[in-house]
């Protein structure tokens, strides 16, 4: 117990030194490297009092005001100065303006020589790297080189879907059939970093893309029926406007695979552990023993993965779906609106993928360890079955 108190305690040490320097080196590398014109890193020092802007009127939806501020420039070549600005916001700014904390400051400069001062936003950024890294840290300490492994693992993922796959398809590639890359690419580093047999490893893999697939095409046959546009979002409508010979059905499609990744995997991974483990226990296992044993296990997998794609899907979209329903609409509207619809199509199309996923899984690792039983000295008790 002493050790094991010890161990957390020193732990919990380095992590708090860990994050310290995390956030401190986060803001410096931020601000030393802040050159916007119209923007600025500020610390509030004091409120000095507000007024209301006679422009706006009263009452009025939009009615704003002026607020005057003591502030410290913390980036840009103001850096360290104290100056007092007035700055124009709404009146029902959900943004609280609080002394001694670090906004960013805008700066609007018109053709007559004037400047409009507003604060924009929190300056949020050393705080959400020292947070991921909080978390990263509690991972590792709990699960130890399997969480240092799964940090690997999920860094690579994001790599190759942040830095390969969105811009090929920015760049007006087919988005599905790169979809089924990343899949593939994201399944094999995160099955090579969390799959602790390593001859076991391809077995998640064609599981999980075997999934993807059928999600996908799931999802295309529902978008066909239903006559989806893709446009359904405030976002994808925009994104329309600016990249017009970009195939927006296609990139719901990719969407669905790319957003079922991980139950899918989880499902995959799942199955493979239990049947690499009953052939590890008994390796002249029957196949169809083999096969049975994985389809349960996915069956009991099953249940929870579609309760945390479905209501992640869900939590997604949570505010549009409560507007809607402020607004009166009746079950039936709620249905055949296009953004619920759209929604409907994920959960679907990635239920169906999860569903895939298992026999796929079970399939693939029936192949492949009976192919390496044929080539051991186990015996082939059972492989008739």
């Amino acid at each position: 117990m002493k050790k094991i108190v010890s161990y957390l305690a020193l732990s919990a040490l380095l992590l708090f030194l860990l994050v310290w320097g995390v956030v401190a080196g986060t803001d410096w590398y931020v601000l030393s490297r802040w050159d916007a014109k119209d923007s600025s890193v500020i610390v509030i020092e004091d409120l000095l009092g507000k007024r209301a802007d006679p422009a706006s009127g009263e009452g009025g939806e939009w009615e704003s005001e002026f607020v005057k501020l003591r502030i410290l420039y913390r980036s840009g070549p103001r850096t360290g100065l104290r100056e007092d600005v007035e700055i124009m916001q709404l009146a029902d700014s959900r943004l609280t303006l609080l002394p001694g904390k670090e906004y960013l400051l805008l700066a609007d400069m018109f053709e007559d020589g004037t400047v409009q001062f507003s604060v924009s936003d929190r300056y949020r950024v050393p705080a959400v790297v020292g947070f991921i890294t909080f978390a990263c840290g509690i991972l590792v300490i709990i699960a130890g080189r399997s969480g240092f492994k799964a940090l690997v693992g999920l860094f690579l993922s994001l790599l190759f879907l942040i830095g390969w796959f969105v811009p090929r398809i920015a760049s007006g590639h087919p988005p599905v059939p790169f979809a089924i890359l990343a899949v593939a690419a994201v399944s094999v580093a995160t099955c090579f970093f969390v799959v602790r047999k390593r001859e076991l490893r391809p077995i998640p893999v064609f599981g999980a893309v075997g999934g993807a697939a059928g999600a996908s095409l799931t999802g295309w046959v529902m978008v066909s029926l239903w006559q989806l546009t893709g446009l359904e979002s405030d976002s994808a409508a925009l994104l329309a406007s600016t990249s017009p010979d970009l195939s927006l059905r296609g990139l719901l499609l990719a969407a669905v695979m790319v957003g079922s990744i991980g139950a899918v995997l989880d499902v995959a991974v799942s199955v493979t552990s239990s049947m690499g483990e009953l052939y590890e226990y008994d390796p002249s296992i029957p196949r169809r023993r083999l096969w049975k044993a994985g389809i349960s296990v996915g069956k009991d997998v099953l249940g929870s993965m579609i309760n945390t794609l479905i209501l992640a899907y869900l939590g997604s979209s949570l505010p549009f779906v409560v507007l809607i329903a402020t607004e009166g609409a009746d079950f039936i509207g709620l249905l055949n609106d296009p953004h619920i619809a759209q929604e409907v199509l994920r959960s679907v199309a990635g239920t169906v993928g999860l569903l895939l996923t298992i026999p796929v899984t079970a399939a693939a690792g029936v192949w492949w360890i009976s192919g390496r039983r044929r080539n051991s000295s186990v015996p082939d008790d059972g492989l008739a079955d």
